[in-house]
């Protein structure tokens, strides 16, 4: 009998243990970074691409979105996110930017710094991705 009340225990245990296993796959996110600029990024719907750039807003550049398919990839609401590298006003750092894979399909994620203000003038950098979504 204690032998068979063992073998239950480790069995509820092993459930327990890998029951985590079976996540809901579509909360999980993917980092991309600038060395990654050309290179093929797959997800799954619901999925959430964070692209993390190297950028300095109080130079007035700041990275926006040149063109992407928002069927298959679309930003999050809101402003991209600034975390600069030092507390030192006008310091350099990271722009952070939010996507959400809404629907299967293939885009090209492209991401242009530039000045808002500045019309007709070309980017001074770009960064693409081509994006997967299943």
């Amino acid at each position: 009998m204690v032998n068979v009340k063992r073998g239950f225990a480790l069995i509820l245990t092993a459930a327990f243990l890998f029951s985590g296993c079976a996540a809901d796959r579509s909360k999980e996110s993917k980092k991309i970074i600038e060395k990654d600029n050309g290179k093929l990024v797959e997800l799954t719907v619901g999925n959430t691409l964070i692209v993390e750039l190297p950028g300095n807003p109080t130079t007035g550049y700041m990275w926006e979105t040149g063109s992407v398919n928002a069927s298959v990839l679309k930003q999050d609401e809101g402003a991209a996110k600034f975390k600069p590298d030092t507390t030192l006003t006008g310091a350099p750092g990271k722009v952070i930017l939010r996507f959400k894979a809404t629907g299967p399909g293939k885009t090209t994620l492209k991401l242009v710094y530039r000045r808002s203000w500045e019309k007709g003038v070309a980017p001074v950098k770009t960064y693409q991705a081509d994006v997967v979504v299943k």
